[in-house]
């Protein structure tokens, strides 16, 4: 499994940005091969492994600055991504779009980030929208928690209200597929 090095960025970002005084304790404590990737420059557009770029070094900043609470840390890192990288010229488009037609572009920003992945959007209401993870190798919780952190804040910045984003199938937890079940105002 690959990703995408503005996914690594993102949780450099996360550190830096919420335990500034902590950055230097968080690199110190990763494995080499996530040492070695966060110690120098990352590239954007490079794709990158995901154990040692993202799994090894969420899984370090849950233990470090949540107690080892592997959930609120991938929703908050998915939350601070989402909030970081939808500036720019992003920021216009997610402030126009609608929920809805967000929600059914998430199936290509998910794969565009994550390879190989298969992302399915199907009931697809007004008001709701199912996105579903059919592949993803080496799926753990915390980053299935930092995806749906990630759709959450996504459908605030472009003004959804009254957000309920629950995982109710698991790859990481052994079902076929990861489910996200999504409902807005």
């Amino acid at each position: 499994m690959k990703v995408k090095g503005t996914v690594l960025t993102s949780v450099a970002g996360f550190v830096k940005d919420n335990f500034p005084n902590r950055e230097d304790e968080w690199l110190d404590g990763l494995p080499s091969k996530s040492k070695d990737i966060f110690s120098s420059a990352i590239m954007a557009a490079n794709w990158y492994d995901f154990e040692a770029g993202l799994l090894e070094p969420s899984l370090h900043a849950a233990q470090l600055f949540y107690e080892g609470q592997i959930e609120k840390a991938g929703w908050e890192m998915g939350r601070h991504s989402a909030e970081v990288g939808l500036k720019g010229i992003y920021k216009v488009f997610v402030l126009v779009a609608s929920p809805q037609f967000l929600m059914r572009r998430s199936s290509r920003v998910l794969s565009s980030f994550y390879q190989p992945s298969v992302v399915k959007v199907s009931h697809d209401q007004p008001n709701s929208v199912n996105v579903c993870i059919t592949e993803f190798e080496g799926s753990h919780a915390i980053t299935e928690a930092r995806i749906g952190g990630w759709m959450e804040k996504a459908l605030e910045i472009c003004g959804g209200q009254s957000i309920q984003v629950q995982i109710p199938k698991s790859i990481a937890e052994g079902d076929e597929e990861t489910l996200y079940t999504i409902r807005w105002e």
